[in-house]
């Protein structure tokens, strides 16, 4: 364990090092916040625009972290030889392949973390000018908070500010090294929890709902890696990228794959994609419409379909990692 610990620790402090992963973050941010303006649009609705399209955003761009570490992790320690030195000590192939997928996880859980912490920043915003009891629950709890950021504007400004002192940080080159997993792990869960809160204040169930919908997509995340570790266990990045996101895409479309009834393919076509949807993971699981988080039948727990979600995404890793660790074992490194 200290071994494996050791190697996911290094692997996130290269990866939080990585400009391509701040801008990643950064676009991040901007498209969250983006759905303000979409929500601005309609009557009625803004919250849960901005809702459902920071979901969306947040799925979509923290595959695409995982899918860009898994592609490089492995092959940066074999083009800058430090592969070599690592494999010289007691460090088993299958310990690197585990250590990188964990160091992974950490970095995509800070982006999901610091992304919905935005997110639920603009839930707090929308909701409390949509409900007015839900401003009278946000005063009661943050009375002075609230006084200093009387208008809408006011509190744009300081979510703004807030995220561009943040980014100016990022750029210097002492601060990017005192980011360790011990500094940033917390304070980004610490953001989020507290936002949580607040944005329960004021939306309870938008607050739940963007919760629900980020375990869920850390689950997903879990499969999106191992496919990238289990690419990357045997062949370059560019390659690694193109299968990782050509799997990626493929389990997005199992649903369709199991339901298709169009007569226009015929019916040998038809039962190879019902076969290839029952060998490859389920994504669409993990983006779930909004009555499956938010259902109407009373009986329903959402908190046993995120469990259930976890325990199908831990399934299809560990197996998807086994293979990953057996090729990279296989592989020659002369």
């Amino acid at each position: 364990m200290q071994r494996l610990y050791a190697i996911a620790l290094t692997s996130f402090r290269e990866a939080i090092r990585d400009r391509i992963l701040f801008a990643v973050l950064g676009l991040g941010a901007a498209s969250v916040c983006l759905g303000l303006g979409m929500g601005a649009l309609s009557v009625n609705e803004a919250t849960r625009i901005v809702v459902d399209h920071g979901v969306v955003t947040i799925s979509l761009l923290s595959n695409l972290v995982a899918i860009f570490l898994g592609a490089n992790f492995l092959y940066k320690e074999l083009e800058l030889r430090t592969l070599y030195v690592l494999l010289a000590r007691p460090v088993g192939r299958h310990e690197l392949v585990l250590g990188k997928f964990v160091g992974i996880l950490m970095t995509v859980a800070v982006f999901i973390a610091l992304t919905a912490t935005v997110l639920l920043g603009l839930v707090t915003l929308t909701a409390a000018e949509e409900n007015v009891a839900s401003i009278q629950r946000t005063e009661y709890a943050m009375s002075v908070l609230h006084g200093l950021a009387g208008t809408r504007l006011a509190r744009l400004g300081l979510l703004t500010g807030f995220l561009t002192v943040s980014g100016i940080a990022l750029l210097v080159p002492r601060v990017r090294r005192l980011l360790t997993i011990g500094a940033v792990l917390p304070l980004s869960i610490a953001l989020f929890a507290f936002f949580a809160f607040v944005g329960h204040l004021a939306a309870p169930a938008e607050t739940s709902f963007v919760l629900s919908a980020c375990a869920l997509v850390i689950a997903e995340v879990a499969v999106t890696a191992s496919f990238a570790m289990l690419f990357s266990s045997f062949s370059t990045p560019f390659v690694t990228g193109l299968m990782s996101a050509g799997a990626f895409a493929i389990a997005r479309s199992t649903w369709l794959m199991q339901n298709i009834r169009s007569q226009q393919f015929p019916l040998a076509m038809r039962q190879m994609l019902a076969g290839i949807a029952k060998v490859i993971p389920n994504l669409h699981l993990f983006v779930p419409s909004r009555p499956v988080l938010q259902p109407d039948d009373p009986t329903f727990s959402t908190v046993t379909y995120v469990l259930q979600g976890a325990a199908y995404a831990s399934a299809y890793a560990s197996v998807l990692l086994v293979f990953a660790a057996w090729l990279f074992r296989r592989r020659d490194l002369v």
